[in-house]
Formats: C-alpha cells, sequence, structure tokens
C-alpha cells in the first residue's frame, strides 16, 4: 500500500472516530509499528492532526483532550485511560517479581498506579515507597503495608511529590526492587520521560534499588520523549504487553536487554 493510501486511510478514521490508535492502524494497514509511526509523524509535521502516545488526535481538539505544555505534556487523568488492558497485563507480569516482605519503590506513572492496585490484591506484606499521591492513597489502608510517601513540592496535575524535598528521604531507605515507568524507550536514546521534575525523583529512587524494572506499554516502544531518565543498561528488564511485535522484542534481546513480555 502506498504512503499516500495509508495517510487518507488515517485521516478518515481520525474523522469517524475522533482518535486513531496506533495498535488498530498496525492491523487495519497491516503495517509495523515503525511504519505507523512514521505516517503519524508526516502528518503531525503537515498539519493534519497531533501526535499523542500511542496515536494521534484531530488537530482542533488537542487543547481539549490533551492539557500540555511546551513539551507536549500529558496529564495524568489523561493517559490513565490509554492502553488501561495493556497496563493491567503489565502489571499482572510484574507482580511475579515481587516477594512478600520485600520493599518496593513506585514512581508516579499511570502503570505504576495500576500496579499499587494489583499489589493490594496480590499481596499481604510489602512495604511500598512512592512519590505518588495516588498510589499512597490506594494502599494506605491496606493491612500489612507499610507505605512511605517521599513528600515534597505536589503537583496537582500528576499527583506526584516533585523537589529537592521529595528526594530527602531517598538517602535513607534501601529498596529490594523499584518499578519505573516511562513515556519512550529506544535502544538508541534509552529510557526517556517528559517531565523533569519527575525524573530527577525517579532517578534518586533507581540509585537506591537493588533491581530496576522498566514498565512500558507496546506503544513506547521506539520512542522518544524530552527528557533522559537512563541508558537501557541501568535497567535490570522491561516489562511489556503482548502487542509488541516479535521482530522489535528481538532486536532488544540481541543487544543484551531483558525483556518480558505479559500474557
Amino acid at each position: 500500500m502506498l504512503a499516500e493510501e495509508r495517510y487518507a486511510i488515517i485521516l478518515d478514521k481520525l474523522k469517524s472516530e475522533g482518535i486513531v490508535k496506533t495498535n488498530e492502524l498496525k492491523k487495519l494497514l497491516n503495517a509495523s509499528s515503525e511504519t505507523i509511526r512514521k505516517d503519524l509523524k508526516y502528518l503531525d509535521e503537515v498539519g493534519q492532526l497531533d501526535r499523542v502516545h500511542g496515536g494521534a488526535i484531530p488537530k482542533a481538539n488537542k487543547e481539549s483532550i490533551v492539557k500540555q505544555d511546551d513539551d507536549n505534556y500529558i496529564s495524568f487523568d489523561v493517559r490513565q485511560c490509554q492502553n488501561s488492558e495493556m497496563k493491567h497485563s503489565i502489571a499482572l507480569a510484574a507482580a511475579e517479581l515481587i516477594k512478600e516482605g520485600q520493599s518496593v519503590g513506585l514512581d508516579s506513572g499511570t502503570t505504576s498506579y495500576e500496579l499499587a492496585k494489583v499489589l493490594k490484591q496480590k499481596f499481604n506484606n510489602l512495604t511500598i515507597v512512592t512519590n505518588s499521591l495516588v498510589n499512597a492513597h490506594e494502599l494506605a489502608n491496606k493491612k500489612g503495608f507499610t507505605v512511605i510517601a517521599t513528600g515534597g513540592v505536589l503537583t496537582p496535575d500528576e499527583n506526584s511529590f516533585i523537589s529537592d524535598l521529595a528526594t530527602l528521604i531517598l538517602d535513607k531507605i534501601n529498596l529490594d526492587i523499584m518499578f519505573l515507568t516511562t513515556c519512550g524507550v529506544s535502544l538508541d536514546n534509552g529510557i526517556t520521560d517528559q517531565r523533569m521534575a519527575e525524573v530527577m525523583v525517579h532517578n534518586k529512587m533507581m540509585n537506591c534499588a537493588k533491581k530496576v524494572v522498566v514498565l512500558s506499554d507496546s506503544t513506547k516502544f521506539d520512542e522518544v520523549s524530552l527528557y533522559k531518565v537512563c541508558p537501557l543498561d541501568e535497567v535490570d528488564c522491561i516489562v511489556t504487553d503482548s502487542h509488541i511485535e516479535e521482530d522489535l522484542v528481538d532486536r532488544f534481546r540481541k543487544e543484551g536487554h531483558n525483556i518480558i513480555v505479559s500474557n
């Protein structure tokens, strides 16, 4: 299929449905993730649509759907509605890496929140350290859990604690495992995210963890966000969903990176 034919189909679907998702376009157009990514990037550059994580939305609707700043920031509430089934399957797989009695670091991402809900159901004795007010609230009444919130400056759009104040307690904590969510996973650029304030806290949390696990749905692979979090060799494994293409998994594994694909 010619690129121009794909563009027409993408724009028709966008007009009729108000949003297009990368995974749906892959099936509809029988194309790879890389091809869809390039198509959406081109259509964005020529002003036909606006790319968001996992797909695209109409140009005229962006301000009403996405709360953004100069970094194309997408708020927690919007992200929470995106790829929810993928995030749940990732959370279930991530929970298999945890043992009763461990200390667990959770960042402020939406997949981290999904993991918090899974941990609440599956475990009886954990210490949870988080800079997320949402995670802390979700787990606060769970019997047998010790919840440590970092404190700091609360961001209302992200419900997360940031600033140097949020990192002070992390100097006195050792974590068995830390789960890091992200906006982009790339062989060339590593792990990237959309806001520096959260990145600073998450880096500090990584430094006090014995093991770092990235939680990333398949739409974020081969994507690069504004701020660098860390290179891939600083994480122990990446957990993703079953929608990821096999050749993409093979590329990462050939470079020595551990990829866990959820069922």
